[in-house]
């Protein structure tokens, strides 16, 4: 990647021009072709993952019906919740204390990944010894029927296959590979939906859920091994001795997991309760109205994979006025792009749920765009996963999810007793969620300007590097950059 051609540095770092364009400007196209690439990369990725899941869940539910696959989803829904009360959930904290470690010197980033990435493989594998050992024992005890029974057992064994997969996807953001971890999800996501609906096909929904299991499992291991690979060569060979915490790891890991945890229990909780209070078939009325959100969602996911390293780079400088303006042109372009989503869903949402699920399914075509609205109105604040995180705060972020968990699973429960029938209720329930997320989107702002109003230091550098010492990384080698973080021509005026 390094190199005269590529970057407009000579190998002698002088950092003359080859083209009579300036290195800076070079550097500068260089940087923005690169997050283009990324972008590109993993929103593919998001909406292959996201295509090949929707044409699975409407193959299950045409194959078996709505109440059969209400089951099925509410088994994994409920493996889901298990884990999101054990699973410790490191990602952030390797991303934040990584890069930190690695300014001790060369290795040290690397074998603090690894040691976590242990962690979470122990804790994981624990959980679901457990998970299926509670299992076993409701049956026992007879508070779970043996067919339940044989969908929640391979349901907790595919959530523990997955647990260690946010680590892998941290280490490939830790070595800034993100456009490569897109190819690989982009196929193992093909490979996926293959053996799945080979299975569902072939086996019923037990052979569904049992290779969920073994896709799980190939897709954890080739994400891993390929991660630990790019750490090494972004960070260098582990160092030998023990691995000492970095000071404030415990602290950020509780709260950064625990809002991680929450953020994802509003979206398997919904689907628990409206699994035991409203009959497996809300479930299935409420996946099929969420599908759309969840593929527009997809698409704008990336942005804020894309935003926490320069969140956080920009956060440790106290640039204040580089988190504002990456934050509102996130909310600009997303805010466009959801206006064109619900535009476009409006029109044809009707048209692909009967295409999709069949004609039965019809009636929830209302939800379904209610819901794709809600989701463009959260896209426009796609920032707020990573800022608090970014900025040293996850705390805030744990307390506002919490707050909007209980908000929605109260809604729900308030809904499934006034409302009767699955198709009423589901649209109450996506009029009530875009309301909610209206308030939500506003009180986001809010906090953005909390947080960032103590900001400031005029004397920052305008693009602080990775590490702050020892031997610079892969990515200040391909731009040209000092172990200041600072581009060629401004090493040149020194």
């Amino acid at each position: 990647m390094s190199g005269t051609s590529s970057t407009g540095v000579l190998p002698d770092g002088t950092g003359a021009e080859t083209d009579g364009t300036s290195p800076a400007k070079r550097w500068g196209h260089r940087r923005w072709q690169g997050h283009l690439s990324t972008f590109c990369s993993l929103t593919v990725a998001g909406q292959v993952e996201a295509a090949l899941s929707l044409a699975t869940t409407a193959t299950l539910v045409r194959l078996v019906g709505s109440t059969e696959a209400g089951e099925v989803l509410l088994t994994q829904s409920m493996a889901s919740v298990w884990f999101l009360l054990w699973d410790p959930r490191f990602e952030d904290a390797q991303q934040r204390f990584v890069p930190m470690e690695q300014r001790r010197g060369t290795g040290h980033g690397t074998r603090l990944y690894r040691r976590l990435l242990q962690l979470d493989m122990a804790a994981g594998l624990l959980a679901t010894v457990v998970g299926v050992f509670v299992a076993l024992a409701a049956a026992a005890m007879g508070w779970i029927s043996a067919e339940r029974l044989s969908l929640l057992v391979p349901a907790v064994l595919a959530a523990g296959a997955a647990t260690p997969s946010g680590s892998a996807s941290a280490g490939f953001a830790i070595a800034d590979q993100l456009s490569r971890i897109g190819v690989i999800r982009l196929k193992l996501a093909v490979f996926g939906c293959l053996v799945t609906l080979t299975a569902l096909l072939t086996a019923g929904t037990v052979g569904y859920l049992v290779a969920t299991v073994i896709t799980g499992l190939v897709s954890t291991v080739a994400l891993t091994v390929v991660a630990c690979r790019e750490v090494y060569r972004a960070c260098g060979p582990a160092t030998d001795g023990p691995v000492s915490m970095p000071r404030g790891l415990v602290p950020f890991l509780v709260k950064s997991s625990a809002t991680t945890s929450v953020s994802l229990a509003s979206d398997s909780g919904v689907s628990l309760v409206a699994g035991l209070l409203g009959g497996p078939a809300l479930v299935t009325y409420l996946k099929v109205a969420a599908a759309a959100g969840r593929v527009f969602s997809s698409f704008i996911n990336p942005v804020a994979s894309q935003l926490y390293p320069r969140l956080a780079r920009s956060g440790a400088h106290g640039r204040r006025e580089a988190v504002m303006r990456d934050v509102l042109r996130c909310s600009a372009l997303t805010g466009g792009i959801g206006l064109v989503a619900v535009a476009v869903g409006a029109c044809l949402l009707s048209l692909l749920v009967r295409l999709v699920y069949g004609p039965e399914y019809t009636i929830v075509s209302t939800a379904a765009v209610v819901m794709l609205a809600g989701a463009a109105l959260r896209g426009t604040v796609i920032w707020s996963k990573v800022l608090p995180s970014a900025l040293g705060f996850p705390g805030v972020r744990l307390v506002f999810l919490t707050a909007e968990a209980v908000c929605q699973l109260g809604m729900l429960v308030a809904v499934i007793q006034i409302c009767a029938g699955a198709s009423c209720r589901t649209l109450a329930w996506a009029w009530g969620l875009l309301g909610l997320l209206s308030l939500s989107t506003a009180a986001w702002f809010v906090v953005l300007w909390y947080l960032t109003r103590s900001m400031s230091d005029p004397n920052a550098p305008t693009e602080p590097g990775r590490w702050a010492s020892g031997p610079p990384s892969r990515w200040q080698k391909a731009h040209g950059r000092d172990h200041g973080g600072r581009p060629p021509a401004q090493r040149q005026g020194r």
